[in-house]
């Protein structure tokens, strides 16, 4: 009786993971993400793959860059700050009809913020395999004065608004805006996590369809 019940078990779950498995979501948008004083624009990208009719599973990226005439105590004249969220997304499409759709969504992953002298350059070398040879490229990047890696949590909500369909596809094209509240943990060299923890707000399109 057991092993019946195992076995219901597995097809239920196979069910639910294959349901879907060929639908796809693509949203490409601008954020507003906090930096070191105040908010700045950011690109923010996203990719989903359905479980079912109404969950997904995926994963986020997001990226800004801030000039600042202060050296925050290094040796520099200008700093800028570069901040990437990488996070794995879940997200229920609770409402769902062909022309809109009301979704909450739950990410987490990890926030890389990097401190950088713009005037300074330092030689990075990279290594590539091209055909079984090992080639060696050298290019010069901003100095680092400060890198740490934070744990970034993100909740918020997805409203979508059907625009037109693509009908040799069958991609369906939505005017997306998304509002969430970011917490961001861990202490690094001279900044907290908690000075990103804030609102972020993003607006784009999102492009969702069979694979």
């Amino acid at each position: 009786m057991k092993k019946a019940h195992y076995i219901l078990g597995f097809l239920l779950f196979s069910q639910l993971f294959f349901a879907q498995k060929e639908k796809l979501a693509f949203y490409f948008g601008a954020e507003l993400q906090p930096t070191i004083f105040k908010y700045q624009p950011a690109a923010h990208i996203n990719a989903r793959s359905y479980l079912n009719d109404r969950l997904s599973l995926g994963g986020a990226l997001s990226f800004t860059s801030k000039k600042y005439s202060e050296n925050f105590g290094y040796q520099a004249d200008r700093t800028r700050s570069n901040h990437i969220i990488l996070n794995v997304l879940a997200q229920n499409d609770f409402i769902n009809t062909e022309k809109v759709v009301l979704s909450t969504y739950l990410s987490t992953g990890l926030y890389f913020f990097s401190l950088v002298n713009p005037d300074e350059k330092t030689t990075q070398t990279t290594y590539n395999d091209i055909d079984g040879i090992w080639v060696e490229s050298e290019y010069d990047v901003p100095k680092k004065l400060s890198r740490d890696i934070f744990y970034n949590v993100q909740g918020g909500v997805d409203f979508s608004v059907k625009l037109a369909t693509i009908t040799e596809d069958k991609i369906g094209i939505y005017l997306t805006s998304r509002a969430a509240y970011q917490f961001v943990f861990g202490k690094g060299d001279f900044i907290n996590g908690n000075q990103f923890t804030k609102p972020v707000f993003s607006l784009g399109v999102t492009f969702k369809g069979n694979r």
